[in-house]
């Protein structure tokens, strides 16, 4: 496995761990159910203010600013880890 293929593993991981410790409300089967297919609004049904709160603990993880465009490509768990590792490559 390549150091870009382990970083990415990396970042799905904590995107998923965000994701479940900000959402809060999920039992122990959807929190295994959780995985880098997984739709962050429709698989859930999480509201505006729960994807609002995801948004700012993955910016804060990562020291990244994600766009209202940036969300609007990444819907799936392993799509945002794509675009945060594009915008922590992007950094100087």
């Amino acid at each position: 496995m390549t150091n870009d293929e382990l970083r990415r593993k990396s970042v799905i991981k904590d995107v998923i761990a965000i994701f479940i410790d900000v959402i809060g409300f999920l039992n122990d089967d959807e929190k295994k159910m959780v995985n880098e297919n997984t739709h962050i609004i429709k698989d859930f049904n999480i509201d505006g203010d729960d994807a609002t709160e995801v948004d700012m603990a993955l910016e804060k993880y990562f020291s990244v600013k994600l766009s209202i465009e940036d969300w609007g490509q990444a819907v799936l768990i392993h799509e945002i880890a794509d675009v945060i590792i594009k915008k922590m490559d992007e950094k100087p």
